[in-house]
């Protein structure tokens, strides 16, 4: 199956951005953040992108691409499906998505998710057991479901929603298959999340609309400090490139009121062929906009203390981007902020892109 270019470019912003595919942890406290290689997976699959929220899941081997027509109560829509099995028939997984018939929201949910859990159960003779949604680091609904059939197999899931697009993973085991049982809780458990920075808003009426009144915390990484409006989201991986290995790292805070985003990336020097910075930075710059399908409004050089940089100014159909591209001989350094029309100029955005700071 190959994704419309669109699909894929609304939905994860790869190499331009430095790599943001991975599992996301949010951290309690910060003081000293070390950059650390996670443990290796407990199983060698692949990795499939899906065409919703950069999201990403490992399946144990190729898949098989299927669309159906399903019925909702706005009509008849498709259905759209990755799904895999073993040859025993011992474990069956699927990755599939539609769309809602309106945006979901709390006071809807109910109404929406409810019919995707007795459409599962039918499908498979069982009864469904369905979890109260929860929102995760991403602001989208999850929800666990299970459903245990007829001939004793169990079937277990997770309903995903957010705006008007839904995506349920699935994974039916076999009865009294432990083996089975692990590879589909690590099939439930492996997916990401990657949204462009800005694309998810969270709702919660208690949030600030402004980060003005919040308290800055100060990052301290290795032998340099960033400060960001409150305690930022921690990514660190490894990414599997034809056997080769490529570490990366990445911390970013969203303002789901404002729809804005403050994000710091770093890229070992180490991972490019490319020796000469200006080479890196200039390939940077082209691949996301092309990954993106950004439009260039602005590129300018600029001293940032001792190392020169490039920032640019771009937009996407959806938001507004300010990007400084530097290198200090050890790492290729990306500092983002993203949000509407004017905002990325704001004195947050300005003391955000300012605000890199060495101890040395």
């Amino acid at each position: 199956m190959i994704w419309s270019r669109r699909e894929i470019t609304n939905s994860i912003l790869s190499i331009g951005m430095l790599f943001l595919v991975f599992n996301l942890q949010a951290q309690e406290k910060i003081d000293n953040t070390p950059i650390v290689v996670p443990e290796s997976n407990q199983y060698n699959w692949i990795t499939q992108e899906l065409p919703l929220w950069g999201a990403t899941v490992k399946f144990p081997g190729e898949t098989e691409y299927k669309e159906k027509e399903i019925f909702t109560d706005k009509g008849i829509i498709v259905q759209k499906s990755m799904i895999w099995s073993d040859y025993m028939d011992k474990l069956s997984l699927d990755a599939s998505y539609n769309k809602l018939s309106e945006v979901i929201n709390i006071k809807n949910e109910k109404k929406l998710i409810d019919p995707i859990a007795q459409r599962i159960a039918i499908a498979y003779g069982g009864y469904p057991i369905l979890g109260a949604g929860i929102e995760n680091l991403q602001g989208i609904r999850e929800y666990l479901l299970e459903v245990k059939t007829l001939k004793g197999a169990l079937l277990k899931a997770k309903i995903f929603a957010q705006g008007n697009q839904v995506l349920v993973l699935s994974a039916l085991v076999a009865p009294q298959d432990s083996e089975a049982m692990k590879q589909a809780i690590f099939f439930m458990k492996q997916i990401t999340f990657n949204p462009l920075p800005g694309e998810i808003v969270i709702e919660n009426s208690t949030s600030t609309s402004s980060f003005s009144d919040l308290k800055w915390e100060a990052l301290s990484i290795e032998n340099f400090q960033l400060s960001f409006p409150r305690l930022p989201i921690t990514q660190h991986k490894t990414l599997d490139i034809n056997g080769q290995y490529f570490p990366f790292y990445e911390w970013y805070v969203v303002n789901g009121i404002e729809q804005k985003t403050y994000m710091l990336a770093l890229n070992p020097l180490s991972n490019f062929n490319e020796m000469e910075v200006d080479k890196i930075i200039a390939k940077g710059i082209e691949t996301t906009l092309q990954t993106t399908e950004g439009s260039l409004i602005q590129q300018k050089t600029m001293d940032y203390f001792k190392y020169p940089l490039e920032e640019i100014i771009f937009k996407t159909e959806q938001q507004y981007f300010r990007v400084r591209y530097f290198c200090d001989g050890q790492y290729l350094y990306q500092l983002l902020v993203s949000g509407k029309e004017g905002s990325i100029y704001e004195p947050d955005a300005n003391r955000f892109m300012d605000g890199l700071r060495w101890s040395e």
